[in-house]
């Protein structure tokens, strides 16, 4: 056999061949991620594109709302829902011409799911978990960004709980507090902090700042951190020998009042119903919140002395405090032998309970964070049942009083020194936290 066609017949060896394989394997494993990374990267940014695009037709939307509307654009939120058909709207505005502006109009991938929202009057655009090309993508006015998971929607306000009260430097004066929050009651999803709320009187819209006292697992029920009203009297509609016997008729009417364009998603206040005897008589009232709008309600005598204690003291015959016991300082309530503590006295020491009687008028002096003028304190839903023409207050001194026959400046029919401040309840649901 001729030696030259042997030679030029000779193949790869087998450790050749393994030596090929393996060069092309490390090369492959080099390769294949940086290629994958390539085109997620581009598919990410075409989402993120997408995204912004979408944000831009709501600004474009708000401009043609506007156009057909005199200039005028809802103060609520304006929401639209995203699906393969498009981001439809699905705010009723039923004020305001819409035809041709049922939902937004935008050029390139439409996502299969997502919101987008119009808030602050039309000056504000976001939107949250908008799905394009297997990524949730968002957009918080100045910038859009995509994720591969969902991504729980912002909470409007921030929620500021006990836990973190020392980590932030909140201390002191917040016994009973579960829960700092900064909210606006006429729109739940509005994103407030500490900078953007109000706490002066007579403040009822926009972001404000709220202490939560009970959380049910369900719901927050929550103390605004100022009065909402100008000081008003409790009753003065019973004629000249007025009562406590027929409940806080002005502070309900004024509290309606207050809250009359408050957020529907508020939790409707449960019915409030004092009873007590006075002078041998028995008296009775309730206040049944759904007549006034079931947007807030009036915190009672009963939830002060249990937030601060006293009604788990074993003063009065080891039955606690009542509607018929003498008032108390806030502070003093924790035990039976301080429930008489005299006035803090020193603008330097703090009260445990200064929530519950900031923004009061020299209240600093008595151990509150922040004083205002204007106004003494506030009242409760509670008629006294130690004198017919007394009700419950919390006031600049710390203390839960109740006016009688020797405080002439303070009975039920008095408009001067106290007014409202509303207690609220949200389900947490609705917070989007």
């Amino acid at each position: 056999m001729n030696k030259n066609f042997k030679n030029k017949n000779k193949g790869f060896t087998l450790i050749e061949l393994l030596a090929v394989i393996v060069i092309l394997a490390v090369i492959a494993l080099i390769a294949v991620p940086q290629i994958l990374n390539i085109l997620s990267s581009a598919r990410k940014s075409a989402a993120e594109s997408s995204a912004l695009s979408i944000a831009k037709s709501a600004d474009k939307y708000v401009q043609d709302f506007m156009m057909k509307n005199y200039g005028g654009f809802p103060e609520e939120t304006v929401t639209f829902e995203c699906s393969k058909e498009g981001c439809k709207l699905q705010t009723e505005l039923t004020d305001y011409n819409i035809t041709k502006l049922e939902q937004l109009g935008f050029q390139g991938a439409k996502p299969t799911g997502g919101t987008v929202t119009i808030t602050e009057g039309g000056n504000k655009v976001t939107a949250s978990n908008l799905e394009i090309n297997g990524y949730y993508c968002n957009y918080d006015g100045e910038k859009s960004w995509c994720e591969t998971e969902y991504i729980e929607p912002k909470f409007g306000g921030t929620v500021i709980k006990k836990e973190e009260f020392s980590s932030k430097g909140i201390v002191g004066g917040y016994e009973g507090v579960l829960a700092i929050i900064y909210l606006d009651p006429t729109d739940l999803t509005k994103e407030c902090n500490e900078k953007n709320s109000v706490s002066i009187t007579g403040t009822n819209t926009g972001c404000m700042k709220w202490y939560v006292y009970k959380d049910d697992g369900t719901n927050y029920t929550m103390i605004s951190d100022h009065n909402i009203t100008d000081t008003i009297a409790w009753n003065s509609t019973d004629g000249e020998s007025t009562t406590n016997y027929n409940g806080p008729k002005e502070v309900l009417n004024a509290l309606s009042t207050a809250t009359s364009n408050w957020s529907e998603k508020l939790v409707a206040p449960t019915p409030y119903t004092a009873s007590w005897t006075y002078s041998g008589t028995s008296h009775t009232y309730t206040i049944n919140y759904s007549t006034y709008g079931n947007k807030a309600r009036l915190i009672s005598a009963e939830e002060v002395a249990e937030i601060t204690g006293a009604s788990k003291t074993t003063e009065n015959n080891g039955i606690g405090w009542t509607l018929s016991d003498k008032w108390f300082y806030l502070d003093g309530a924790e035990s039976e032998d301080e429930i008489w503590q005299t006035p803090v006295g020193s603008s330097s020491k703090k009260s445990k309970y200064a929530w519950l009687f900031n923004n009061t008028e020299d209240c600093t002096y008595y151990g509150c964070n922040v004083a205002q003028s204007g106004n003494s304190g506030y009242w409760t839903s509670s008629a006294s049942a130690s004198y017919s023409a007394g009700a419950w207050y919390v006031d600049y001194y710390g203390t839960l009083d109740y006016s009688n026959a020797d405080l002439y400046d303070s009975l039920v029919f008095d408009a001067y020194y106290y007014g409202v401040r509303p207690v609220i309840t949200v389900n947490k649901s609705d917070l989007l936290q």
